[in-house]
């Protein structure tokens, strides 16, 4: 892993259903190096970025946004096939890329993805 060079916290309205996104369907591993805080999250690094995803309990309907704070995050992984396949299967919408092996998706608070293949 590089040295974490910049960070960036986003609050979230369900912690179980963003690890289940990332996690399950993405296949993105937690960071081994999260800071022992008192707060409820989950901490993925991307390169020489570190993004936590951080519990707002004050965000309880699905009418109220958190997107604002963000544009694009991007993730690189080992098989987008896989990905494509299993949000197929779980019906999310995602619009594939031409240019290259990548896609852009949105997670369950609305952050918009570009998830791109890394070359192994």
């Amino acid at each position: 892993m590089e040295t974490v060079k910049q960070f960036i916290v986003l609050e979230v309205k369900n912690l179980k259903e963003t690890l289940y996104f990332y996690e399950g369907i993405l296949g993105i591993t937690p960071s081994s190096e999260r800071p022992q805080l008192d707060i409820t999250g989950v901490w993925y690094d991307t390169d020489s970025t570190r993004i936590s995803f951080v519990m707002n309990r004050s965000l309880g309907g699905r009418e109220k946004s958190v997107t604002d704070s963000v544009d694009v995050l991007t993730f690189s992984i080992s098989n987008i096939g896989n990905v494509k396949k299993r949000l197929v299967f779980y019906k999310i919408a995602y619009t594939e890329n031409k240019s290259e092996k990548s896609i852009v998706v949105q997670d369950p608070d609305g952050y918009k993805l570009q998830v791109i293949e890394k070359d192994e």
